[in-house]
């Protein structure tokens, strides 16, 4: 009588400890999802970054970022650096395993095709150190 009911206690623990795995699981999809939700909705529906998304939709990166009057051309910068601090940031989440790379890719890979092909972003990159996004952008 005693084996049967350690038996059924240690079934019942491991039952329990697989419960406790696949909820721990979904809890983290459920973040992570969260987190994209977020990062989708501050780059394409906040107008924070629209107007380098159009300078690089178009082809004008470079003609921004060379434009003759200083005083246009440091707003310019300051706005696109901005822009790649947010593929950074991205990059910071995927080096620490907070997003995967298929989820990064999924929401963000117009972009970060156009980022990794792009002659003023490659050297913006090189530049200004944004290791963080080398690392993403060598998976795409």
């Amino acid at each position: 009588m005693q084996n049967s009911v350690d038996i059924i206690i240690k079934i019942a623990g491991v039952i329990g400890i697989f419960i406790a795995l696949l909820n721990y699981r979904n809890q983290v999809r459920i973040k992570r999802a969260e987190l994209v939700k977020s990062l989708y909705e501050k780059f394409f529906e906040n107008n924070i970054y629209k107007e380098v998304r159009v300078w690089l939709d178009y082809d004008h990166l470079h003609a921004r970022l060379t434009v003759e009057e200083q005083q246009q051309r440091e707003i310019n910068e300051e706005k696109f650096t901005d822009f790649l601090n947010f593929f950074e940031f991205i990059g910071v989440l995927y080096t620490s395993k907070q997003l995967t790379f298929k989820l990064v890719y999924e929401v963000f890979d117009y972009y970060l095709k156009k980022i990794k092909v792009d002659a003023d972003c490659k050297d913006w990159i090189d530049r200004y150190s944004f290791e963080k996004l080398k690392v993403l952008l060598k998976k795409v």
